[in-house]
């Protein structure tokens, strides 16, 4: 999986840097993609930690950051990068592993929609309600698998 996830990170950070180095000239495009490759090995590491949600949540935050400055990935109609190696990584750190339920941003972040449609999934019943308040993130993670098989 570690692996998988480097890849992604070096294909995707590496285009990231690439269109904002072309600007500095054809050099430094090339050197600026090789350093993201170079990078996405660690940065996998870092975000597949299960022993410290802080610093994959870290990780995870800085690298949503640079791949989507204004958005996220259902703001650019990639929904399904959710269901890539790199995101289901990043969706399950956007909750703690160790925790029951998760806000409704939350489970909207790790799902690639609004929260609105999460709403809409509770009062369906496609979602679990936590008693608490927010969603079960449990059924988001089982939400991600199932969409996930279909692809």
């Amino acid at each position: 999986m570690i692996d998988e996830v480097a890849q992604q990170l070096a294909d995707e950070l590496g285009a990231a840097a690439h269109r904002v180095a072309v600007l500095a000239g054809p050099d430094e495009a090339i050197e600026w993609e090789q350093r993201m490759a170079d990078r996405a090995t660690s940065l996998a590491l870092e975000i597949c930690q299960v022993d410290d949600d802080e610093v994959a949540a870290d990780a995870v935050a800085a690298i949503m950051a640079a791949l989507w400055p204004h958005g996220d990935p259902e703001d650019v109609g990639e929904a399904d990068w959710w269901r890539t190696p790199l995101g289901r990584v990043c969706a399950r750190s956007l909750g703690r592993s160790d925790a029951e339920s998760v806000t409704f941003s939350v489970a909207a972040a790790m799902l690639g929609v609004h929260k609105g449609t999460v709403s809409q999934l509770v009062d369906r019943g496609k979602l679990d309600r936590h008693p608490d308040g927010g969603v079960l993130r449990a059924s988001v993670l089982q939400r991600i698998a199932q969409r996930g098989q279909t692809t």
